[in-house]
């Protein structure tokens, strides 16, 4: 295969030690036999932790580790400082979405559409009706995510979230169509709908492979009329540009009960392993796996460019 990958030694990024690893570990797999599909010299490395050694042979690092250090921005500022080119968001794009609170902040500033919050502190009494929803604000694969339908599950919601948190966010539980939208670049991918056995889409439910418990059927492209179908998109675009992301995400998006669209929270770093629903909606687009690592890849040198400039 014709590629600008080739030959190229490109260190992929996985396992970490969040609780996030076994997925990062399988995201990291499948990146690495669709880039030496590409004919890169692909090779793994399970970042241990943040003195995780990289090969002075590395030209690229593909960023495939999920959760906290992945995607928080440290694993960025230590690329950075090594001076080796990336995949994925910079430190601050990455920050600003990995903390729940600041993507808060950031699109109620912007006008996107987001159910009510409120932050709250260890100690402090919460004032807000059931249902809600209880957040931990730096976790991915809604890990630290607690529904709250009645009022004597409360105290035990905010027990577990304050044990992971000093400060929690809080917000209205919004029902209503699970949807997600990959987005590469400025382009949205076919829109994923999502339909939980059960519960929410917890992370049992995103990895049936865990054994857990739990699964989700997915239909790609989502049944939506036309105008439905634009406003989540326009949705999930401006979450991605109120973030200020260049490179690729997925967000979440509730369709509610009166068909308005209600962005929950954008990923910079979505799954990649077999059931994950980026390559899902890359795929119904007609681009392959190994045609999406490469985007992700360009997309990342062109971000990586028009930050130095």
């Amino acid at each position: 295969m014709n590629s600008n990958l080739f030959g190229k030694k490109v260190a992929v990024l996985c396992g970490g030690t969040s609780s996030e690893r076994e997925v990062s570990l399988r995201s990291g797999l499948a990146v690495m036999k669709a880039l030496r599909a590409l004919g890169a010299d692909a090779f793994q490395i399970d970042v241990q932790g943040d003195n995780f050694h990289l090969p002075s042979c590395a030209e690229l690092a593909f960023n495939a580790l999920h959760g906290t250090f992945g995607e928080d921005g440290a694993v960025q500022a230590i690329l950075e400082n090594k001076g080796i080119p990336y995949t994925g968001e910079g430190v601050e794009g990455s920050r600003a979405a990995f903390d729940k609170i600041e993507s808060k902040r950031r699109f109620v500033e912007a006008g996107v559409p987001t159910a009510p919050y409120v932050t709250l502190e260890r100690g402090e009494i919460l004032n807000l009706s059931v249902p809600y929803v209880v957040k931990v604000p730096c976790q991915g694969s809604s890990v630290g995510v607690y529904i709250v339908k009645e009022a004597d599950e409360s105290e035990a919601a905010l027990e577990k979230a304050f044990s992971q948190a000093d400060t929690i966010l809080v917000e209205r539980f919004v029902s209503g169509r699970e949807l997600t939208v990959g987005i590469l670049g400025e382009t949205a991918l076919p829109i994923i709908e999502i339909r939980p056995q059960g519960g929410f889409y917890s992370y049992e439910n995103k990895y049936t492979w865990t054994n857990r418990g739990g699964a989700a059927e997915h239909e790609c492209p989502a049944r939506l009329s036309r105008w439905e179908k634009k406003m989540v998109e326009q949705a999930a675009l401006a979450a991605h540009r109120a973030l200020e992301l260049k490179v690729y995400s997925r967000v979440d998006v509730i369709l509610d009960e009166n068909c308005e669209a209600q962005v929950l929270e954008v990923n910079t770093i979505p799954g990649m392993t077999e059931t994950s629903l980026l390559p899902e909606a890359a795929a119904a687009a007609g681009i392959s796996m190994t045609q999406l690592c490469e985007r992700i890849i360009e997309l990342s040198l062109e971000r990586r460019v028009l930050s130095k400039r």
